[in-house]
């Protein structure tokens, strides 16, 4: 005896299930090369902002160290043109005791214009430019971040195709 009722077909729902797992395993592989993708952009900008930062630390003391020379010699009242002598001498070991395992650090003098340049490994520089003025004072005139190219840098692969 038969009831009527159809049998219930197997094929048309198995096939949509195994769309639908595709379709969910594609989007998994998708989110996770997503996500490494992001973290290696973050890691990356963290980097450079620590890199900036560390940069500005030895800028700001170098600046502060030639700041205590020209108080000392406003105190002293050295004359105004043994000033700028005294402060070329000092440069070589001003931009030596900024200079650490994170970042690099040269100076110059020339007509009254310091000039220093902050590097760090990665390649983020500082450059400076120190105005010296009468009176003992200073004005800041240039203070610019950069970051030098490296075309042999360690780019990440987020996907490879095997072979």
């Amino acid at each position: 005896m038969s009831n009527g009722r159809g049998s219930v077909r197997i094929g048309p729902v198995s096939l949509l299930t195994l769309v639908i797992v595709l379709c969910l395993a594609t989007m998994a592989v998708l989110s996770v090369s997503t996500a490494q993708a992001t973290f290696a952009a973050t890691e990356r900008q963290a980097d450079f902002t620590d890199d900036t930062y560390k940069n500005e630390v030895a800028a700001q003391r170098f600046v502060a160290d030639i700041d205590g020379i020209l108080a000392e010699a406003r105190l002293e009242k050295t004359s105004g043109a043994l000033l700028p002598s005294a402060i070329e001498g000092a440069l070589p070991e001003l931009a030596a005791s900024i200079s650490n395992d994170d970042t690099s650090a040269e100076a110059s003098m020339e007509n009254g214009v310091v000039r220093a340049t902050f590097t760090a490994k990665s390649g983020r520089c500082l450059e400076i430019e120190i105005t010296l003025r009468d009176g003992y004072t200073y004005a800041i005139t240039q203070w610019k971040a950069t970051t030098q190219w490296n075309e042999e840098g360690d780019g990440e692969t987020l996907w490879s195709p095997s072979a």
